[in-house]
């Protein structure tokens, strides 16, 4: 059954890289975190070491933790960008009216 998920993580990443790649920079990312967590299932299945227990849980807890602070961070920080480049727009639009009248 491992090796399902192991498939279904590394079918999420490349739809995302795919499809989503001009959505977000932060789909980079959770791209790549998704092939991280594929090789990790994929390593738990074929080595003797219990990937799901213990200090490598938490390693990788530790991990998804960071990945995904730093995509909400990269998603806030690319929107607000587009919500200041469409205030600009809207502003100079405004302006650009008025001197017309």
């Amino acid at each position: 059954m491992e090796y399902v998920y192991a498939g279904i993580w590394l079918l999420i990443a490349i739809i995302l890289f795919l499809r989503f790649r001009k959505e977000s920079r932060s789909v980079y990312l959770l791209s790549g975190y998704f092939v991280v967590l594929s090789g990790w299932w994929l390593a738990n299945e074929l080595t003797e070491v219990d990937l799901m227990h213990g200090a490598w849980s938490w390693a990788i807890r530790g991990v998804s933790i960071a990945v995904l602070s730093a995509a909400v961070l990269f998603y806030y920080a690319e929107r607000k960008r587009q919500i200041n480049k469409t205030s600009r727009n809207t502003d100079g639009e405004e302006s650009g009216s008025n001197d017309d009248e």
